[in-house]
């Protein structure tokens, strides 16, 4: 686990990093322990039957070794939600992740049915495991950091409401609380496992399975990332950052030279329950994402009380820049007709990913899919997170032209594009789909490799329509005047 570097020539001159950092690892390992106790007794009750004197040997081993590394996990989860950072893979987590799934793809393209099933579940023992192995160490970090504080406890900020942090070189960073934003990355890392569990492990219809499992996994892989908003006084830019895998995450460095005034725009026909924050001056206008500005409802709490936490939210973000920055303060309610700037782009978005939803809903109904659980359905699955991010990307600059493209510096010429892995990965599940045992040819396209390429094809389609959704909320959009 790598955390993001902080810089050691500035200070901290007011707020607290972090704020609500153990209340964030107290929601972190009850989804944890939960989905990890989950996955045990769904693995447990496919092996109860299954005959092997050595199998009780090798659950006890992963099992153990899965609350080792846990436990071991736990502590730079726990600096990460006290830094209220990103979560950065390091380079030995991503070996061990990567020798363990093409162990799992070596035994799926080895065994038998009846075999694979049963390392399946054998091999959902490790990760689940090691959740709980985090839950339980958060447990015991967030009670000994109970028990050694000596301050009267305070009610903490609600998940909604930001974090100001002002540093010695009048840097200012904004971003959501430690309890607002870590519970919810930390959350999407399972649901992106739990989209490959269902798929290897239930025995629903194809077409149900698979699509529950892209439900899972999209909505994990675009929930996985974090935003921060960097002040920098002196050069007037902002600097927006959002973090994220595989092509999620993105860099938006805005001049502020331009803009004289933060307006709060909302929209007439919607009674004023839709809102944008804008930047705008003599001759350009810059709409921030709707990420900073509209959070997720919260469940338990009422749609007015989201409304007066959003609000509150809003007003603290657009006072910071406005002060940071001087520029006046402005709001207004527009017609349709006036917004159009913002809703048309926005709109086409939107359109474009349900499309692209329903498409990938049509695919996995109308078409064969794979019956049996492959290494190339597991290729495939993983080849499909790695390219839809790219494409998504690609497809929104052509419906919203005016969406502001990424700043983030591309990967290095010696290193691929996770697009490029991912295509390479696609191509692969389905020349291993193509090929015909019996009589060691392949079928490019036509019988064993047409349900893959079904399958393919309604995973892709839908993953690149929440991508694009997703996107849709974290782009800033620009605008000239002329």
């Amino acid at each position: 686990m790598q955390i993001s570097s902080s810089q050691s020539q500035r200070q901290l001159i007011s707020g607290k990093v972090g704020w609500g950092w153990r209340q964030a690892t107290y929601h972190i390992s009850v989804n944890f322990i939960f989905t990890g106790v989950y996955i045990l007794i769904t693995s447990f009750s496919r092996l109860w039957f299954t005959e092997g004197s050595n199998l009780q040997i090798w659950i006890s081993a992963l099992t153990v070794l899965g609350l080792v590394v846990g436990i071991y996990t736990g502590k730079s989860v726990v600096q990460v939600c006290r830094q209220n950072s990103s979560y950065l893979f390091s380079r030995a987590q991503l070996l061990a992740i990567a020798a363990y799934w093409l162990f799992l793809l070596a035994a799926l393209g080895a065994t038998s049915e009846k075999m694979a099933r049963t390392i399946i579940s054998m091999w959902w023992i490790l990760p689940a495991a090691i959740f709980i192995g985090i839950a339980i160490s958060l447990t015991q970090y967030s009670a000994r950091a109970k028990a050694t504080s000596k301050s009267q406890l305070v009610e903490l900020p609600s998940p909604d409401i930001l974090s100001v942090i002002t540093y010695s070189d009048r840097t200012v960073l904004v971003s959501p609380s430690s309890l607002g934003q870590q519970p919810r990355q930390f959350n999407s890392l399972i649901l992106t496992a739990l989209g490959l569990f269902v798929w290897t492990m239930f025995d629903f219809l194809p077409s149900i399975r698979a699509i529950a499992a892209i439900a899972f996994t999209a909505s994990g892989l675009t929930g996985f990332f974090t935003w921060q908003a960097q002040l920098y006084v002196l050069t007037r830019t902002m600097l927006l950052e959002f973090s994220g895998l595989w092509g999620i995450g993105a860099d938006y460095a805005i001049s502020l030279q331009p803009f004289s005034s933060l307006a709060l725009i909302k929209l007439q026909e919607a009674s004023g329950e839709l809102s944008w924050m804008q930047l705008t001056g003599s001759n350009c206008e810059m709409t921030l994402p709707l990420a900073m500005t509209i959070y997720p409802t919260i469940s338990s709490t009422t749609n007015k009380d989201n409304k007066e936490k959003n609000n509150q939210s809003q007003d603290q973000l657009s006072q910071t820049i406005r002060e940071e920055f001087n520029l006046a303060r402005q709001e207004s309610e527009r017609d349709s007709l006036g917004l159009s700037s913002i809703l048309l782009p926005q709109g086409a978005g939107i359109l474009a990913s349900g499309v692209f939803i329903a498409l990938g809903i049509l695919f996995l109904f109308v078409f064969r899919l794979p019956v049996s659980m492959s290494a190339a359905s597991a290729i495939a699955w993983l080849g499909v997170c790695l390219v839809s991010p790219a494409i998504a990307r690609f497809c929104l600059q052509i419906v919203a032209p005016n969406s502001l493209q990424s700043d983030r510096p591309n990967y290095e010429k010696n290193h691929l594009h996770p697009w490029e892995v991912g295509t390479a990965m696609l191509l692969i599940s389905l020349f291993l789909s193509a090929q015909v045992p019996e009589s060691n040819t392949y079928q490019l396209l036509f019988g064993k490799a047409l349900p893959m390429l079904s399958l393919i094809s309604g995973w892709l389609n839908i993953s690149i329509g929440v991508c694009i959704l997703a996107f849709v909320r974290r782009t800033p959009l620009w605008n000239k005047n002329f």
